[in-house]
């Protein structure tokens, strides 16, 4: 790209905060995993870790996005995106930048920490499908299963007759350091596998995380060896991905494909002017996501659009839209999450209350197709929460912010984070909770910066609804807080 400066290599301090808050205005989807965003700002070259962005305007300056490609073949692209100059914006804040080496996303299928996106709902689907062939479901009961360290099982665990078989030993080196053996057969075990080997081992805690892989292992084999019941094991791609109740009553399995699908056919038939969103579709071995907008559905917003008019506030809601998470190894039901498209598209809100169908009691796609039936009057339910937001006046809204996000759990360094973010953009007199709300859901947005991608964020948003839940009134208190 001839007409960009080169970058000064060195640490530099400058005034960056509106810069940065212009960045996070034009991101479209969290989802997509982009290795890092470079802005090039007064011969400075800055990283910020960001998603997808696109705008048109003029007076512009280049901005390079490191994109994982969607072509099926996982190689990083590099896109160049024109945004405005900043010169001559004043700055408010500081913040101290450094210079950072390159993360690769992990392009090897069968590695723990693979993940990919998808540009259309066929690319999605076709994957899927394939992923499906690659598994392999096996039901064994539980008091026969052992865990051991990798290392004493190299040369005998799996399909030695696998291409990639020295490389999945590797990976799995590097990540869990254990293998199952399931009756004479011995298979690698996956990170996302370990919370369901645990859950039917019937242990947890912090502690078993401290000890060496050896004794480890020992512990859970203890657990293991009286467990009641049949395990069913789910091996995908050389490894050993989860180890759920094997029973009738317990683990049922959801073809993912099918649930996506289906969700396709539907939103067609049901939700005129639906789109699946460029890139939100999303797949790590933990879980897989989409999302909708429905754009062609405005009237599920009229009460929430009347709501803010009577209050006097800005309309910033573009469309209602609707995401999609399910998952084969416990981290996801097949779960329908009502959102809304902010702020020209480029802005999530997670409107809590998902309709959640739990992989038990012989859920199937009859159970998941009556959900997705549910969607409509669910919009009802989550707008007449939103609206009840804008009545709740804060009278010390950071202090109330900071408590509500401690409450909900929410990580020490996103809560200062998303405070400072909300006192630069809006100050610190009274608000509403429903303006609280929105500051919180930056939470996801700040994680992201830091790397978090896929289940993560999921699981952060899921976090941020339960301030829902909450009575804003006693966190609404003045002067020092203690944390």
């Amino acid at each position: 790209m001839s007409g960009i400066p080169k970058a000064q290599d060195r640490k530099k301090e400058i005034c960056l905060h509106k810069l940065f808050m212009f960045v996070r205005s034009v991101t479209i989807c969290r989802f997509r995993p982009v290795v890092a965003l470079f802005v090039l700002w007064q011969d400075i070259l800055i990283k910020i870790s960001a998603s997808y962005c696109g705008m048109n305007g003029e007076n512009l300056c280049f901005i390079p996005f490191l994109l994982q490609s969607s072509e099926g073949n996982h190689h990083r692209e590099i896109l160049w995106i024109k945004l405005p100059k900043l010169a001559n914006e004043p700055f408010m804040d500081k913040i101290y930048l450094r210079k950072v080496e390159e993360h690769m996303n992990e392009t090897r299928i069968y590695a723990d920490a693979f993940e990919t996106t998808f540009a259309n709902p066929k690319e999605m689907l076709d994957f899927l499908a394939e992923r499906a062939k690659a598994a392999t479901w096996i039901r064994k009961p539980t008091r026969s299963l052992r865990l051991v360290p990798i290392s004493q099982e190299a040369e005998c665990a799996g399909d030695t007759s696998v291409s990639d078989w020295e490389d999945i030993l590797k990976d799995t080196e590097k990540n869990t350091q254990l293998a199952l053996k399931v009756r004479g057969e011995t298979y690698p075990v996956r990170d996302c596998a370990i919370k369901t080997i645990l859950d039917r081992a019937g242990i947890s805690g912090a502690g078993l995380r401290k000890l060496e892989k050896s004794n480890y292992a020992k512990v859970v084999n203890y657990c293991l060896k009286v467990a009641k019941g049949d395990a069913l094991i789910k091996i995908a791609d050389g490894k050993v991905s989860a180890v759920h109740g094997g029973d009738s009553h317990d683990y049922s399995i959801l073809d993912m494909r099918a649930i996506f699908e289906t969700t396709i056919q539907y939103l067609d038939s049901n939700f005129r002017g639906s789109s699946y969103m460029e890139g939100s579709g999303a797949f790590d071995h933990s879980i897989v996501s989409a999302m909708w907008e429905l754009g062609g559905n405005q009237e599920l917003l009229d009460t929430y659009r009347n709501a803010l008019a009577d209050h006097g506030m800005s309309d910033k809601v573009i469309a209602p839209a609707v995401r999609l998470t399910t998952s084969d190894v416990a981290a996801s039901g097949a779960n329908l999450y009502p959102m809304l498209l902010c702020d020209s598209g480029n802005r999530t809100i997670n409107l809590g209350s998902p309709i959640k169908l739990a992989h038990t009691g012989g859920a199937d796609l009859v159970q998941f197709m009556g959900n997705l039936r549910m969607l409509c009057s669910r919009y009802q339910d989550v707008v007449a929460d939103m609206t009840r937001l804008m009545d709740i006046e804060i009278r010390n809204p950071l202090n109330c912010l900071k408590l509500v996000m401690k409450r909900i759990g929410i990580r020490k360094k996103l809560i200062h984070e998303v405070a400072e973010m909300f006192e630069n953009q809006n100050g610190t007199d009274p608000c509403t909770a429903h303006d609280l709300y929105f500051a919180i859901n930056e939470a996801c947005f700040f994680a992201a910066c830091e790397g978090m991608q896929g289940h993560g964020i999921i699981s952060l948003e899921e976090q941020v609804t339960r301030a829902l839940a909450l009575n804003w009134k006693e966190y609404d208190v003045s002067g020092a807080i203690k944390w």
